[in-house]
């Protein structure tokens, strides 16, 4: 079984705080405190359920003492059909669960989501809200419809974008692929970290949207209860 030690090795590589391995692991934040500070003996299920949630994130356990982040691959799924842009919302959903966790997106049309997705946008807007996870997005300078708060948004200019969307959160980049109606989902520390990086020079050189510019743009609001 693992052990304490590598348990927080491993946090500390994935840059987890101990409610996200409480999350990931489905236990408890105090019952992870205290296992991390040598008050209670973890019973077998416990180590269990934590190392398969840290083995899930790239963890990979060495012996019964080391760690490290498992040898970069890639697991892809497509995710198309009937109910695609709401299975993919329930991925989001199952990652980002904490608000220590975000959600970068580089979005080519705001509309797109209310054409594909308008009856089911407002689990994930919910789910924000109840988590509080931090969400960034990237728009087209000319966009004319936002389907989020002002203040996530900063705006580049439109040639940068095609018709195809990307999202990146925890370990994953999503290509979204409209027309299509399908998201390539790509699991990929390594590739999601890379884009991470992309999406960061590009939002430094965005523009937020400025009061004058918002009194133009028509705002996606929740369905009333």
């Amino acid at each position: 079984m693992i052990t304490l030690a590598q348990i927080k090795a491993a946090r500390a590589l994935l840059n987890w705080t101990q409610e996200t391995l409480a999350k990931a692991s489905s236990l408890s934040l105090p019952g992870i405190n205290n296992l991390e500070r040598g008050l209670t003996t973890p019973r077998k299920d416990t180590l269990t359920a934590i190392e398969n949630a840290l083995n899930l994130a790239g963890i990979e356990f060495i012996d019964t003492s080391g760690v490290r982040l498992k040898t970069p691959d890639f697991n892809i799924e497509m995710i198309e059909g009937p109910g695609w842009l709401a299975r993919y919302d329930d991925d989001i959903m199952s990652v980002l669960l904490t608000s220590d966790d975000e959600i970068l997106q580089f979005s080519c049309d705001e509309r797109l989501w209310m054409v594909y997705g308008s009856s089911t946008n407002h689990h994930y807007v919910d789910h924000k809200l109840k988590v509080g996870f931090r969400q960034r997005i990237l728009t087209p300078a000319s966009a004319d419809f936002i389907s989020s708060p002002p203040e996530d948004y900063r705006l580049i200019a439109p040639e940068y974008f095609s018709r195809v969307s990307y999202q990146v959160y925890g370990n994953r980049l999503a290509l979204i692929l409209w027309e299509a109606q399908r998201v390539t989902l790509i699991k990929s520390q390594m590739l999601a970290d890379a884009f991470r990086a992309q999406f960061e020079l590009l939002w430094l050189c965005g523009k937020p949207i400025s009061a004058e510019r918002l009194k133009k743009l028509d705002q996606w609001e929740p369905p009333r209860k």
